[in-house]
């Protein structure tokens, strides 16, 4: 059941924002919403999605439907310059932004009441002794390591910027 609606809400969001015949017809947009892409929106104890305009333009992302035949950009592997200069505080925030990371949708974060059962848990991630330069890379575009990794491609979809990805990494890299 979990898994289920949040891979309705990744459908939602991470569907192309614009209209086009080529385009399958279940993906969440609307020319009149901001930025044409749509976001679900939970109608309490009704069992009802109501749909929102998203506040940023998606129109890069790939969208979950099979029917879905538009190339997406290409995997890319990315260098870190050290020293890593991520502040961990924003890091979190970013981890919990709905227009940014969103990261609890499917990772588990520490003191979090609503965890992500999708992606893999974060807890204690300083114990595992990743380099920066491999979590930058997994944050970037973990596609490069995986071709078949559901995990969004942040930065090589613009979402977010390298000093994000810095931040999230000294967020993870913080989690004892």
């Amino acid at each position: 059941m979990r898994i289920s609606r949040v891979m309705v809400w990744l459908s939602a969001v991470f569907s192309m924002s614009a209209v086009s015949s080529e385009w399958p017809t279940d993906l969440a947009v609307s020319p009149s919403a901001v930025n044409m892409t749509l976001q679900p929106k939970v109608v309490v104890n009704s069992g009802r999605l109501e749909w929102a305009p998203f506040k940023r333009d998606l129109t890069r992302w790939p969208s979950l439907s099979h029917a879905d035949k538009q190339p997406t950009p290409k995997p890319r592997k990315v260098m870190l310059e050290e020293p890593l200069n991520g502040d961990p505080i924003r890091g979190r925030e970013l981890a919990l932004a709905r227009e940014k990371g969103y990261c609890i949708v499917c990772h588990e974060l520490p003191g979090e009441a609503w965890p992500g059962t999708v992606g893999a848990r974060v807890l204690n991630f300083k114990q595992h002794n990743y380099s920066n330069e491999l979590v930058f890379q997994q944050i970037f575009d973990s596609r490069a390591f995986n071709p078949n990794s559901v995990m969004p491609p942040y930065g090589t979809f613009g979402i977010l910027n390298e000093q994000e990805i810095r931040d999230l990494v000294a967020y993870l890299q913080s989690l004892d």
